[in-house]
């Protein structure tokens, strides 16, 4: 099982989603996998600044959500974070897109289901409350 961290950056009831270099018509949240040793937000924090060249003032757990990985065939567990950042995307490394979508956008092939299936309908909850 692939275990990723991924970042819910909301701006003006949008949630900011990136594409991959090799897969530019899917989008994802911002993250990615844990290496050796790191924390969740220790790899957030590399994640962030290694694809979109951002910081994170804050961050708060959104929860957990078990899935299938949208770009590869193993199931995956996402672990989510709310963060506030710092800056503006710049996409680098392996990203090559990035938009922000509303949050009340509905199921899509092009969306992951991290996305789709988790984020969205949580962050309509806190939102709403």
């Amino acid at each position: 099982m692939i275990r990723k961290i991924g970042a819910a950056i909301v701006k003006d009831n949008q949630l900011l989603v990136v594409s991959k270099k090799k897969s530019p018509d899917y989008y994802m949240l911002p993250g990615g996998k844990l290496e050796d040793g790191e924390t969740d937000l220790e790899a957030l924090k590399r994640e962030l600044k290694e694809e979109l060249q951002l910081e994170i003032i804050s961050s708060i757990l959104l929860g957990n959500f078990e899935t299938k990985s949208m770009l590869e065939t193993e199931s995956m567990f996402l672990t989510v974070y709310i963060v506030e950042i710092n800056g503006e995307p710049t996409p680098d490394n392996e990203i090559g897109a990035y938009k922000w979508i509303p949050i009340d956008t509905q199921e899509s092939e092009y969306f992951g289901t991290g996305i789709t299936k988790f984020t969205l309908p949580a962050l309509r909850k806190e939102i709403t409350l």
